[in-house]
């Protein structure tokens, strides 16, 4: 498959460089590579205009975050309410992919009858603030890594950091605990002074 020549190539090259960072960590950061597997995802949706590739985009990326909301809910160290909230998000996530889907599939069942949609049909509707929460409880999972990296990535670093975490404080406590007993403990030997004084006494 192959995307249509009908797409201006500054709109089609500004689309697929907004979803290449979704491949990046799967192909070694070898950013042809995922420019070409953005490419070929679009394509599988035919889009022939810019409206359709702007909706297969959008398809693309909420499969993408509800995956990702579901990967990182699957993290035994979390807590049960976040991971309520991300399968939460998830499933608000692929609902919306679910709608784009089907105003894509309205926009192209309209082009090819050679009609105009409906306006409420061609007109893709904004997120609503609900998608917006879902991305961003998706998004703040992993806001301390690069997008780019795949969720097992971000798992892994984020348990590393916890026990590097648990390590420090490990450390400290003990640090604490021996400065605690040195200045507890009494001096073996009278200061100087006193001796001379209990001398003289």
């Amino acid at each position: 498959m192959s995307l249509p020549a009908t797409i201006a190539k500054a709109i089609m090259d500004t689309v697929l460089s907004r979803l290449a960072p979704l491949f990046l960590a799967a192909v070694g950061a070898d950013i042809q590579a995922a420019q070409d597997a953005a490419r070929q995802m679009l394509a599988a949706y035919n889009a022939e205009t810019p409206d359709e590739l702007s909706l297969a985009a959008e398809i693309i990326s909420l499969q993408f975050h509800a995956l990702e909301a579901l990967s990182q809910a699957s993290d035994p160290e979390l807590s049960l309410n976040r991971k309520l909230r991300l399968r939460g998000s998830a499933v608000s996530l692929s609902r919306e992919s679910h709608k784009a889907q089907r105003k894509l599939d309205q926009l192209q069942r309209a082009r090819l009858a050679g009609t105009q949609p409906h306006p409420a049909e061609a007109e893709a509707p904004a997120p609503n603030p609900p998608i917006h929460d879902a991305i961003t409880v998706v998004e703040t999972a992993s806001s301390t890594t690069p997008k780019t990296e795949t969720w097992s990535q971000s798992l892994q670093k984020r348990m590393t950091a916890n026990r590097l975490a648990k390590k420090a404080q490990k450390q400290q406590a003990r640090q604490a605990a021996e400065t605690a007993r040195l200045e507890a403990k009494p001096s073996a030997t009278p200061p100087e002074g006193n001796e001379r004084a209990s001398a003289f006494g």
